[in-house]
């Protein structure tokens, strides 16, 4: 296989792969958005060790990252 073509078919398959997780974290914001003040901040309350653990995940793999 081309190089070239073999680049761009990794491409593609890496954007395919990123668009998934970032429609689900949309979703996911989505249905925060529409609660009741209350419930969102009870489920926020409940997320939040998660999310932490991710915002740490995110940030080393953004510092990996190649810009």
């Amino acid at each position: 296989m081309d190089p070239a073509a073999a680049y761009e078919t990794t491409l593609a398959t890496v954007a395919a792969g990123r668009a998934a997780p970032v429609a689900q974290l949309r979703e996911l914001a989505a249905q925060l958005e529409v609660l009741p003040l209350d419930s969102g901040a009870e489920v926020l309350v409940l997320l939040e060790p998660t999310l932490d653990d991710l915002r740490r995940q995110a940030a080393f793999a953004f510092e990996r990252a190649p810009r």
